[in-house]
């Protein structure tokens, strides 16, 4: 019998939550959806919708209703008539959306076809993550409740959290009863299939009438396909290719965007926001032409987009430039590279991922592109790379100790009182940082540094290289750490992982363990990460590099020094065992029931604690 691997992914969940499913063919998609809100945990109380974008195809109940008023692009099917194999079978992935209000967006991708799949009823056989509660607003209204209940100084605490537990919070995923239902409730009786919707379904389970109808002859024939008016399914082949052609020629009218064709993409909303960070007067009642007009105005003023580009470094200025020189677009690998203009809304981002210059920002560049400029540039630069490094590695710095990491480049030099004023006139897009007394804050240490300075202890202050400093600075890690190489060749010549995706993986891997983490934390990003071991073999070959990537890893705990030299200094110890004892690594954390700003925030959102909760406090 014919069966699909399923994954069932929810959009924008960070950390990621997936349910991995196996389900037999013969059904429709109404009793796909209840086979769905199982495995994901939903109720089944709202309505739910599949949605096949490159077929411009959305399959749902009552779809004559919603085809009648008329909205959007899309072809529309029954899903009580409509059967699943041959859309599974010829599309890698779907769109699933449960509660069409709160709009929770599954991405369902078809990992393989089981010809020869025995077992009468769907089974799930991998999970990631506990289940939402329902009626919150989405993902984003679920992280929302998350945060307000994690603080408990926060005024809608107690009305939030008894809401959140009369909802079944925490909904802890439990496989084994889910499965018990698959099995026992919604297993399949083979016949001639049927043409129940889902509320009538869940009504027959509701008063003990158990099974779903299937056939083996499930062929979907003479389907009436509500048409949109552009297309029928078998021309969509066609279809995708004039779709490509028009979106590579989007990609070419991009290029010569301006600043005020990428804004008016944006929700005026969002346009205010970056209007308020960017100190834009007199923007309260304004239509959205009128506010995208001020934002721009104010942008390309000469004096405004020379005090934001004075803080890039000179390989984020060279590649603003070849960018420039390359018809106004950044090369596919230079994310990283151009975040900080992103951030400041001076480059924008297409569909693709790549980033673009808009061509009045290129012309209005060349009235600040003097020597003037990039002398003050690398200088203002440096400072902030300083300040990066300082907030990853120490936390909070002493005046002393950011003074000696100036002096590591020759060519820049400040007394305290100019570091003072520099910090407190960061952009707003840049200002993660504050100074009182003699010392400079991460603003989420402040005014409460959450026992950091405690477990620090009396360490010294390691003192990075000017190498070290930009790398840092940059990228947020030090991509040529060289235990690091060795760990992400591994993962891309042993495990088969792609280059970048296994680039990606070390990243995180070498940031988590400097912000303090487990060595759970450690596996689930190789999980979530995509990286899978295909043996013990494999396992034992990477704990060693693992090993060596955590004793070599600069330490916020250690005030940037790592384990090794933290052990060579004091004549200690390894902080890890040896890699043929039985517990191969035991990271022995100071203050356990501390959370700093690198580390993962408590809430499940998936962020760093210092871009989510602690960053809410402030």
């Amino acid at each position: 019998m014919k069966a699909f691997q399923l994954k069932i992914a929810i959009k924008n969940s960070k950390p990621p939550i997936w349910r991995r499913v196996i389900v037999p063919a013969g059904i429709t998609f109404s009793q796909l959806g209840i086979l769905l809100n199982e495995v994901m945990g939903w109720s089944g109380s709202h309505l739910c919708e599949f949605e096949f974008y490159h077929l411009e195809l959305r399959i749902m109940e009552d779809a004559e209703e919603h085809m009648e008023r008329g909205y959007g692009p899309y072809d529309y099917l029954e899903a009580s008539t409509t059967y699943i194999r041959e859309y599974l079978e010829q599309n890698e992935w779907f769109t699933y959306t449960y509660d069409l209000g709160d709009d929770w967006q599954h991405r369902v991708t078809v990992e393989k076809v089981i010809e020869d799949y025995e077992p009468d009823y769907a089974q799930v056989i991998k999970y990631k993550g506990d289940c939402p509660v329902e009626d919150c607003g989405g993902i984003e209204g679920y992280y929302e409740c998350l945060a307000i209940i994690n603080d408990k100084n926060n005024p809608e605490y107690d009305e939030r959290l008894a809401w959140m537990q009369s909802q079944g919070y925490p909904c802890t995923y439990d496989m084994e009863t889910v499965n018990w239902n698959l099995k026992k409730i919604y297993f399949y009786k083979w016949g001639k299939g049927e043409k129940r919707t889902q509320h009538a379904i869940y009504e027959d389970v509701f008063s003990g009438k158990y099974g779903l109808n299937a056939t083996k002859r499930d062929k979907n024939k003479n389907l009436e396909i509500m048409q949109s008016g552009k297309h029928r399914m078998e021309e969509s082949v066609q279809k995708m290719a004039d779709l490509f052609r028009q979106y590579q020629e989007k990609q070419q009218e991009i290029r010569g965007c301006s600043l005020k064709d990428i804004f008016e993409s944006y929700t005026k909303d969002n346009i205010a926001e970056i209007a308020k960070d960017k100190g834009v007067k007199g923007i309260s009642g304004c239509s959205k032409d009128k506010l995208i007009d001020k934002l721009v105005a104010h942008m390309l003023n000469v004096d405004v987009m020379e005090y934001y580009f004075l803080w890039q470094t000179d390989l984020e200025i060279n590649a603003f430039e070849q960018a420039m020189s390359a018809g106004n677009i950044y090369g596919e690998d230079e994310g990283v590279i151009a975040e900080k203009l992103y951030q400041a809304s001076y480059v924008a981002m297409q569909m693709d991922g790549v980033f673009v210059v808009p061509a009045d920002v290129a012309a209005q560049y060349a009235k600040i592109n003097t020597p003037e400029f990039h002398e003050k540039r690398k200088r203002n630069s440096y400072l902030l790379s300083c300040l990066r490094v300082a907030g990853l590695i120490y936390g909070i710095t002493p005046m002393s100790v950011m003074m000696d990491m100036l002096k590591t480049n020759s060519d820049v030099c400040f007394t305290e009182t100019q570091i003072k004023e520099m910090v407190e006139n960061l952009p707003t897009e840049y200002a993660e940082y504050l100074c009182r007394g003699k010392r400079i804050f991460h603003r989420c240490l402040y005014p409460d540094d959450r026992g950091l300075l405690e477990a620090q202890g009396d360490k010294d202050y390691y003192i990075p290289s000017r190498d070290e400093i930009m790398d840092l600075g940059v990228w947020g890690y030090l991509p040529n750490n060289k235990e690091l190489r060795t760990l992400i060749h591994f993962l891309e010549q042993k495990t088969g992982a792609f280059a970048q995706q296994a680039e990606y993986v070390g990243m995180q891997i070498q940031r988590t363990i400097c912000g303090d983490c487990s060595m759970q934390d450690v596996f689930d990003i190789l999980m979530e990460g995509g990286i899978e071991l295909s043996s013990d073999r494999q396992l034992n070959q990477l704990m060693p590099l693992i090993h060596d990537v955590w004793n070599h890893t600069r330490m916020l705990l250690n005030r940037g020094f790592t384990p090794d030299e933290i052990r060579k200094k004091a004549r200690l110890q390894p902080m890890f065992a040896s890699a043929d004892s039985d517990n191969i690594i035991s990271f022995e954390r100071t203050k356990k029931n501390k959370i700093y700003p690198n580390a993962p925030c408590p809430c499940g959102s998936g962020k760093k604690y210092k871009n989510c909760c602690r960053g809410k406090e402030r």
